[in-house]
């Protein structure tokens, strides 16, 4: 028990704060050698003004423009978007003061992505260390606000807001809404007029770094529907000054261009509400069962549809019996019901995203306010009388999970992050090279969105081998597919179950878009005539009819198999070859 009573006065310390953020700096550090991963290679083509891509973009306003309506038609032309990708597809998103950050490390040190990591891991430890303070002044029990703190900085969930680069405006986002609470609370117990408007311009700011500051709005709504006092017209009045802020942070949003449209992964909330009340019944209860029961969100982008539902309806389930455990604490205590909804309330914006671990850091502000309460309630923490042994029991699993397992999944996930980038990086290297290639199209008869297009961007950012003119992504890679040539410049593809079947080949294609027997899809090399649909209008059979025979030295055929990526041999006409589902990475 040694260790448990120096553990309590460290975390009791007045300068525990300090320590936490100290401890998340220390796990997180050996993201230090991460190095670039995939979207950090595009923010380095437009910060350094590489290909056309980065001459045309702003390093500020455009740096988080995905797919910007101003570059579609030569996107769609060089290959960057596949054939099934919706004609309005746009993914761009405004995150200007994070984008500062990423000009003043390209001003400094270009080419050492450590020091760029460095900014990222001190923007977090800050984070870490405003979210404990926040502990601090809402908890009586020093210990208990420092066990929550202690718990926020083990998070695993946390290593990529910490470790990638082109995450940092989440890590930006926190600092802000920290710092915005810690306001907007001291404005509510002072009614110091300052802190108020103090508030305002945190959110302002945490807005101009990222669509993730909305989950700090969240609390402050929380706050004033359970800890203010007084009438319902005293407590909601305050939120007013907030929502005309984020109207026209909105107004503005929208008449900058910015927004999604035209993808199944990411939905706008303001332009398609119903799709987006759709994604929150389907993806909140897997968000909030990542958040408490270490239920892995990032696996959820390569399951089947019915695997995806199965696993919201089981995390539905198990978060009833979570509820069940809480119950007890929630009905007596205010703070208990403002981190409950605030943990909830910030899980809906996210939505508008697919589900994604590193989604989860403002849920985990309120989840790990929650759960230190719920261990001093049951005697967990600090160590106390038994008072409930199975909700005792239930607080060790939970202690057990997200205090040592999550440490050291921390640590394993720092030392990993740059398997993330892994397959874009092996795509640019295993793709042919030569000077020939600047003149060829890169067929890819499989394969999928990330490391077909990060292929292209890596090689021009990066300038280590030649860019192909152009790319053509024909079929996707985790499902096995039928590839049957039909005469001497046409191949026919069939995929087993049809096109679009898992969502990770969804993100540029339309959940509204109807595909029709027949219709003809243009691109500079080839059209793409869809023959057959499946039972939910899906494309099933594709004929790609090339405008130049395909053993031209034109095009250059390519194939993963076996999860590695290599020529790809052209059938006889007539005969037909079959593709096995291809992990990326053998």
């Amino acid at each position: 028990m040694t260790f448990t009573r120096h553990l309590r006065r460290a975390l009791e310390h007045r300068s525990s704060p300090l320590l936490v953020a100290l401890v998340a700096f220390v796990l997180t550090l050996p993201t230090l050698r991460a190095g670039l991963i995939a979207d950090d290679y595009l923010h380095r083509m437009v910060l350094l003004h590489k290909g056309a891509w980065g001459a045309a973009m702003n390093p500020v306003s455009d740096l988080f423009a995905f797919v910007p309506t101003k570059l579609a038609a030569w996107m769609r032309d060089v290959g960057y978007l596949p054939w099934w990708a919706d004609p309005k597809i746009h993914i761009a998103f405004a995150r200007p003061l994070t984008a500062l950050t990423h000009v003043l490390d390209y001003a400094l040190w270009p080419d050492t992505p450590a020091l760029q990591h460095l900014q990222s891991l001190l923007w977090f430890a800050l984070g870490v260390g405003l979210v404990a303070l926040l502990y601090r002044k809402l908890h009586a029990s020093a210990a208990v606000a420092g066990m929550a703190s202690l718990l926020f900085a083990l998070e695993d969930s946390h290593v990529v807001v910490a470790g990638w680069l082109a995450n940092r405006n989440a890590a930006l986002c926190l600092v802000c809404g920290a710092g915005l609470l810690l306001l907007h609370i001291e404005w509510r117990r002072t009614r110091a007029a300052r802190y108020g408007l103090l508030a305002l311009l945190a959110l302002a700011v945490g807005l101009g770094c990222g669509e993730a500051m909305l989950g700090a709005v969240a609390y402050v709504v929380a706050w004033q529907l359970t800890c203010e006092t007084g009438s319902w017209r005293r407590r909601l009045t305050p939120l007013l000054s907030y929502g005309a802020l984020i109207a026209l942070w909105r107004v503005l949003y929208v008449a900058f261009g910015y927004g999604t449209e035209g993808s199944w992964l990411y939905v706008d909330p303001g332009a398609h509400p119903w799709l987006f009340l759709v994604n929150v019944t389907e993806r909140w209860p897997l968000l909030l069962g990542a958040q408490w029961l270490q239920a892995p969100a990032n696996l959820w982008l390569a399951l089947s549809r019915q695997a995806q539902i199965a696993s919201s309806a089981i995390c539905a389930a198990l978060l009833v019996g979570v509820a069940a455990l809480l119950f007890r604490l929630l009905r007596r205590d205010a703070l208990a019901r403002f981190w409950a909804l605030g943990m909830a309330a910030s899980l809906v914006p996210v939505c508008a995203s697919f589900p994604m671990d590193r989604l989860l850091l403002f849920a985990g502000v309120g989840a790990f306010g929650l759960m230190a309460m719920f261990f001093e309630s049951c005697g967990v923490w600090p160590w106390g009388p038994v008072r409930d042994r199975w909700r005792r029991r239930a607080a060790v699993v939970l202690l057990v999970l997200h205090g040592p397992v999550a440490a050291m999944m921390t640590v394993l996930g720092s030392l990993l992050l740059p398997l993330l980038g892994g397959p874009p990086r092996a795509a640019a290297e295993l793709a042919p090279r030569g000077p020939e290639v600047s003149s060829q199209t890169f067929v890819f008869v499989n394969g999928n969105d990330f490391p077909v297009v990060y292929m292209h961007v890596i090689r021009t950012a990066t300038g280590e081998a030649p860019a192909p003119r152009r790319m053509a992504l024909l079929a996707p890679l985790l499902t096995t597919s039928l590839v049957r040539r039909e005469d001497a410049n046409t191949l026919v593809i069939t995929p087993l179950g049809g096109y679009l079947a898992l969502s990770i080949d969804r993100l540029l294609a339309s959940p509204t878009r109807r595909f029709f027997a027949g219709e003809i899809v243009d691109r500079p090399d080839y059209r793409a005539e869809v023959r057959s649909l499946t039972a939910d209008g899906r494309p099933f059979e594709v004929a790609f009819r090339f405008r130049m025979p395909l053993e031209d030295p034109q095009l250059r055929w390519l194939s993963w198999q076996h999860g590695e990526l290599g020529a790809f041999a052209l059938p006889g006409i007539g005969e037909s070859v079959t593709l096995r589902a291809s992990p990326l990475i053998h």
